[in-house]
C-alpha cells in the first residue's frame, strides 16, 4: 500500500516513520499531534499508519466524534474495534464488559465498573503487544470522551517497555479533560509534533503536485491568501479548476481573466459553501441537516429523520460524492473533512439544530436503534415527549451500564418535565447513573432527595443501599451506618432487606472499630437471613464474625466462619454487593503461616476485584505485599505496594502500603520517604491501626545508643494494641523482635518480661510457627539464651519468615560469641549475611558485622558479597520467572494469571527488570534472555 501524497511535512513524517519503526523493533512511543483544522493531522495520520502497516504492524485507527462525548469509551473502542463483531475472543470479552452485558441484569449500580473496563482494555491491548507491534492512531482527541482519555492516559504509561505506538491528534485548544491527557503524556516525555503553516516552497510544490505545473504570479498571490494552510489551498485549488479559471501555458499555471472578474471566496467555509452552490436549495439544506446529526451518514436513518424517501435522498448523496463533499466509508457515508461537516452545520440555526436531534432520536427509538445512538441525539436536542419518556424509563438498565454521563443528563432533564406520579423512577435511575458514573457525592445527595420524596417501600428500599454504598466507597462508614439504622426503622421496609441492611451496617461498624455494635447487627443479618432464606444477608453476617474473631485473636475460628461466608454468599455476588470474605480469608490464612494457601486465595479476590471494580484492592494488594515483605521478597513486595497506591482506597489501607515501603527502605539502606501518618488519630480510626509503622519507622533509623527513648517511643504500640483504634497484639506481634531488641538493649527486664510473657500467651493460645518463632526469640533475647535463639532460627526458617530468620540467627550468633563459641557463631553470622544479602538490606548487613566485630567475629574474605546491583544475577526468584515468561512471548496478563499477579504488578516487575539488566524494551529483554541461555 503506497504512502499518501503529503506535501511539505518531510520532517514530521520522517519523525513519525522514525518512531514506527522503533516501535516495530521493540522500543514504544507517545506522540502527540497538534495543529489547527484543517493544517494536516489526518494526512499525517494517513501516512504514519500505512507505514505501520508497511512495517507489519497491528493497526488500530479511529477518531472521537464530537456527539459522542458523553459515551463512555466511545473514542477508543471505535479505535481498537471493540465496537464490531470480532472472532478474537480476547477482544470479544472486553466488547461484552464495554456493552455491559454482565451487568445488565443488575438493578442497582455495579460502581468502578469504567475502571474494570479501563483494566480489560489495557489486558487486552498488552495481549496484542505480545503477539507483535501495535500502532493506536486516535484523531480528534478533542472530542473524546472522559474513559478514553484515561485508557490513553494508562496506555502511555511506560510505554517505551513495549512494541507499541500511540499517536493522538487534536486541536490546540482543547477542553480541560483532552488538555490533561496531552499534559501528561508530554510529562512523560511523548513526542509533540506541531503543525504550522506550509512555508512558501511547501505551498509551490503543492500547487505543483495538484496542477502539474508551478504558479504564474496572479495564481500566486491568490494562493497565498491561503496562509499556508493545506485544506484552504487545496478547497481553493479545486474550485478554481472546477470553474476552470486556471489555465496551464508554457510551464506554469496560472488565473484565467474570467478568474480575476469573478473574485473568489474570502473564507473557507465560503469555499466549502461555494462547492455546493450548484445543488438547488433544498438540497443543500438537506446536507446541512445531515451534517448536524454527525460524521457518519446513514441513508435509510436519515431519510426516516428527515421524512424523505429513500430514492430522493441517494440522489442528493451522489451529488455530494460527485461534488467531493461526502465520501463512501463502507456501511456509512462519511463527511469527507470535519471542516466540510462543521461549515454546513454551522450554517443551521441552533433551534433547528436542537429540533433535528430530538426528531432524530425520536425516530431512532422506534427503530431499534441502540441506547447510546439515541442518546447522543436526545442530549443535544431540548424536550422530551411521553413516547421519549417512556424509552427512557425502559431502556434506563441499559443505558446506565453503556452511557452513564449521557442518561444523567437525560435523567436531569426529564425529571425537571415530569409530574411527581412519574418522578420516583427517574430519581432510582439517576442515583444509579451518577454511581455508575463514579459522582459519588452527586448520587449521595440525588439518593437523599428520592428517599424523602418516593412513597413506593420497594423503590424508597433500593435507594437506601445505593446511598450506603456510595459513602461506602468514599470511605464514610458511619454516614453509611448512620442511613442504614434510618431504613432499619422504617415501618414498611421490605422483610426480605432487613438481613441485608443488618449486614452491611455490621461490616460499617466492623471497620469503624465498633465491635459489639458489629456483633449485634451481625447476630440480626443471620437472623432476618436465614428466615427469608437470603444467603447473601446470612453471608455479611457470618463474615463480620469472621472479622471479629480474627480480631479477637481467634484467628482459627476466623477463618472457618470466613470459609462459611463464602459458602454463604455463593459464587455470584453481584457487582455492587461486594462481601470481601475472600479477603479475610487470605488474611486469616497469612497469619495462620499458610502462606501458599493465602497467595491463592488473594489472588483469585484480586482478580475478582478487578473485574468488578471492586472497594478492597488497595487492602488486597496490602496483604500481598506484607506476605512478600516477610519472606523477603522485596522486590515483589515493592510492586505489590506500587500497584496498590495507584487504586481507590475507601478502607483507608495506603498508610499499610506506603509504611511497607519506608521499612524497605530503611533495611535497605535507601533514603527513607516521610512519615505516612504525622500524628496518631489523625486519619481516623481507618488510619490510627497504621500508625506503628511510622514510629517502628522512625526507630529503626535512630542509634543503638538510644534505645532506651526507642523503646520509650515504640512499647506503648504494643501495649495498647488491644484498643479498638489499634490492631490487636495477634495481628500485630511481627513488631515484637525488634521491641525485645530494644528491650534487651536498654536493659529494660519489666518490658522485656512482658514480651516474653504475652508471646508465649499469645503462641500456647494461637499455635503458629511464626508466633511460636517470635515467643523463643523474645525469650532467648531477654535470657541471653543462644539455644532459644537458634531454635527461633529454625522456626522462622520453617514458616518461611526470611527477614526474621536472618535477624534471629544474627542475634544467635551475638549470643554465641559472648559465651566464646566463635566458631558456631561465625557461621551463624554467615547464615544472617546470606539471606540479608538475597533481601538486599544493606542496613542489616552493616549492623551485623558491626555487632560481631565488637565481639571478635569477622565473617573473612569469603563471606558474602553485597548483592548484585545489575545484570541477571541482580534479578529476584520473582523477576526470574517474570523475564523467563517475557521471552516467552507472554503478555503481562498471561503472566499475571501464570504467577497470581495483577497486570499492574507484572509491569512494575518488568520495569524493574529492564533496570537491573540495562535494556529498554521486552523485545530487548527476551533477546538477552535467549542469549543467555544459549551461552549457557
Amino acid at each position: 500500500m503506497a504512502a499518501p501524497v503529503f506535501v511539505g511535512r518531510d520532517p514530521e513524517v520522517e519523525r513519525l516513520r522514525g518512531l514506527a519503526r522503533a516501535a516495530a523493533e521493540g522500543t514504544g512511543a507517545a506522540v502527540l499531534v497538534e495543529g489547527e483544522p484543517g493544517i494536516g493531522k489526518t494526512s499525517l495520520l494517513d501516512t504514519t499508519a500505512a507505514e505501520c502497516a508497511r512495517l507489519g504492524m497491528r493497526v488500530r485507527r479511529g477518531a472521537a466524534e464530537d456527539l459522542e462525548q458523553q459515551l463512555p469509551f466511545s473514542a477508543i473502542g471505535a479505535c481498537l474495534g471493540l465496537l464490531v463483531v470480532t472472532d478474537d475472543p480476547a477482544q470479544a470479552r472486553v466488547a461484552r464488559l464495554l456493552r455491559g452485558e454482565d451487568a445488565l441484569a443488575l438493578r442497582a449500580a455495579a460502581a468502578n465498573h469504567q475502571l474494570a473496563v479501563t483494566e480489560a482494555i489495557l489486558d487486552l491491548v498488552d495481549t496484542w503487544c505480545a503477539a507483535g507491534p501495535v500502532a493506536v492512531l486516535v484523531d480528534d482527541v478533542q472530542w473524546a470522551d472522559p474513559a478514553s482519555l484515561v485508557v490513553l492516559h494508562r496506555m502511555g504509561r511506560g510505554i517505551e517497555e513495549y512494541p507499541l505506538l500511540v499517536v493522538v491528534a487534536a486541536r490546540p485548544a482543547t477542553r480541560a479533560e483532552a488538555a490533561g491527557l496531552l499534559r501528561s503524556l508530554q510529562a512523560r516525555g511523548a513526542d509533540l509534533v506541531e503543525l504550522a503553516a506550509l512555508p512558501d516552497a511547501a505551498v509551490t510544490a503543492l500547487v505543483t503536485d495538484r496542477l502539474g505545473a508551478p504558479p504564474g504570479p496572479r495564481l500566486a498571490r491568490l494562493v497565498a491568501g491561503a496562509g499556508g494552510h493545506p485544506f484552504y489551498l487545496t478547497e481553493l485549488l479545486a474550485a478554481l479548476m472546477r470553474e476552470g479559471w486556471i489555465r496551464v501555458d508554457r510551464g506554469s499555471a496560472e488565473l484565467t481573466a474570467d478568474a480575476a472578474e469573478a473574485g473568489m471566496p474570502r473564507s473557507l467555509v465560503d469555499m466549502i459553501l461555494r462547492r455546493l452552490a450548484f445543488l438547488p436549495r433544498k438540497e443543500r439544506e438537506t446536507l446541512q441537516q445531515a451534517a448536524v446529526l454527525g460524521r457518519a451518514i446513514d441513508v435509510a436513518e436519515l431519510a426516516a429523520v428527515l421524512e424523505m424517501p429513500v430514492m430522493t435522498l441517494s440522489e442528493i448523496m451522489f451529488a455530494a460524492l460527485d461534488a467531493g463533499v461526502i465520501v463512501d466509508a463502507g456501511p456509512y457515508l462519511e463527511f469527507r473533512h470535519a471542516l466540510i461537516r462543521e461549515a454546513l452545520s454551522d450554517g443551521v440555526p441552533e433551534q433547528m439544530r436542537t429540533a433535528l436531534h430530538l426528531r432524530a432520536g425520536q425516530v431512532l427509538t422506534s427503530s431499534g436503534a441502540s441506547v447510546e445512538r439515541v442518546a447522543e441525539h436526545l442530549v443535544a436536542g431540548t424536550a422530551l415527549d411521553a413516547a421519549t419518556l417512556d424509552w427512557l424509563v425502559a431502556s434506563a438498565d441499559e443505558l446506565i451500564t453503556k452511557a452513564p454521563g449521557a442518561a444523567v443528563r437525560l435523567l436531569r432533564r426529564a425529571l425537571a418535565e415530569v409530574s411527581e406520579e412519574r418522578a420516583g423512577d427517574l430519581r432510582f435511575h439517576l442515583v444509579r447513573a451518577l454511581i455508575w458514573e463514579s459522582s459519588l457525592r452527586e448520587a449521595e445527595q440525588e439518593a437523599r432527595e428520592a428517599i424523602s420524596h418516593d412513597p413506593d417501600p420497594h423503590r424508597r428500599s433500593a435507594l437506601y443501599w445505593l446511598l450506603m454504598d456510595a459513602l461506602f466507597r468514599q470511605g464514610r462508614q458511619a454516614e453509611a451506618v448512620q442511613v442504614a439504622t434510618v431504613a432499619l426503622a422504617a415501618d414498611d421496609l421490605p422483610a426480605a432487606d432487613a438481613g441485608r441492611f443488618h449486614g452491611f451496617c455490621a461490616k460499617c461498624r466492623f471497620f469503624l472499630r465498633q465491635h459489639e455494635a458489629a456483633a449485634s447487627a451481625a447476630a440480626l443479618a443471620i437472623e432476618h437471613g436465614a428466615r427469608a432464606g437470603d444467603g447473601y444477608a446470612v453471608g455479611l453476617g457470618r463474615l463480620v464474625q469472621a472479622g471479629l474473631r480474627f480480631i479477637e485473636g481467634d484467628v482459627g475460628q476466623g477463618l472457618a466462619l470466613s470459609e462459611q461466608a463464602v459458602a454463604d454468599v455463593g459464587q455470584g455476588v453481584l457487582p455492587d454487593m461486594p462481601a470481601g470474605q475472600s479477603v479475610l480469608r487470605g488474611y486469616c490464612l497469612l497469619q495462620l503461616d499458610r502462606l501458599d494457601e493465602a497467595e491463592q486465595v488473594l489472588a483469585d479476590a484480586l482478580e475478582s476485584n478487578q473485574r468488578y471494580g471492586g472497594p478492597y484492592l488497595a487492602l488486597i494488594h496490602a496483604l500481598r505485599a506484607q506476605l512478600r515483605f516477610l519472606t523477603g521478597a522485596w522486590d515483589d513486595a515493592r510492586a505489590e505496594i506500587e500497584a496498590g497506591l495507584e487504586y481507590p482506597d475507601p478502607l483507608g489501607d495506603g498508610p499499610w502500603l506506603r509504611g511497607l515501603g519506608r521499612l524497605i527502605a530503611i533495611h535497605r539502606g535507601e533514603p527513607a520517604t516521610e512519615a505516612t501518618i504525622v500524628a496518631q488519630g489523625q486519619g481516623g480510626a481507618a488510619e490510627a491501626q497504621y500508625v506503628y509503622l511510622d514510629t517502628w519507622a522512625r526507630v529503626l533509623l535512630e542509634e543503638p545508643a538510644r534505645a532506651a527513648h526507642c523503646l520509650d517511643l515504640f512499647f506503648p504500640c504494643w501495649e495498647h494494641a488491644s484498643a479498638l483504634e489499634h490492631l490487636p497484639h495477634r495481628v500485630m506481634y511481627h513488631i515484637c523482635p525488634d521491641l525485645a531488641r530494644l528491650a534487651a538493649a536498654a536493659g529494660d527486664r519489666d518490658r522485656a518480661a512482658a514480651l516474653v510473657a504475652k508471646t508465649e500467651e499469645l503462641a500456647a493460645a494461637q499455635p503458629a510457627v511464626s508466633l511460636t518463632a517470635t515467643a523463643l526469640l523474645c525469650r532467648g533475647l531477654a535470657e541471653g539464651d543462644a539455644d532459644l535463639l537458634l531454635a527461633a532460627e529454625e522456626s522462622y526458617h520453617a514458616c518461611g519468615w526470611r527477614l526474621y530468620e536472618a535477624q534471629a540467627a544474627e542475634d544467635a550468633a551475638v549470643a554465641l560469641a559472648a559465651r566464646g563459641d566463635l566458631d558456631p557463631a561465625r557461621s551463624a553470622l554467615g547464615r544472617a549475611l546470606d539471606l540479608y544479602t538475597a533481601m538486599d538490606a544493606s542496613r542489616d548487613i552493616f549492623r551485623a558485622d558491626a555487632r560481631l566485630r565488637r565481639l571478635g567475629v569477622r565473617r573473612g574474605r569469603q563471606g558474602p558479597r553485597k548483592r548484585p546491583k545489575h545484570g541477571w544475577e541482580a534479578l529476584t526468584q520473582t523477576e526470574h520467572r517474570v523475564a523467563a515468561l517475557v521471552a516467552a512471548g507472554m503478555s503481562n496478563p498471561e503472566i499475571a494469571a501464570q504467577l497470581f499477579l495483577s497486570r499492574r504488578t507484572v509491569q512494575s516487575h518488568v520495569s524493574s527488570i529492564l533496570a537491573k539488566l540495562g535494556v529498554h524494551s521486552r523485545v530487548e529483554l527476551a533477546v538477552s534472555a535467549h542469549q543467555r541461555a544459549a551461552a549457557a
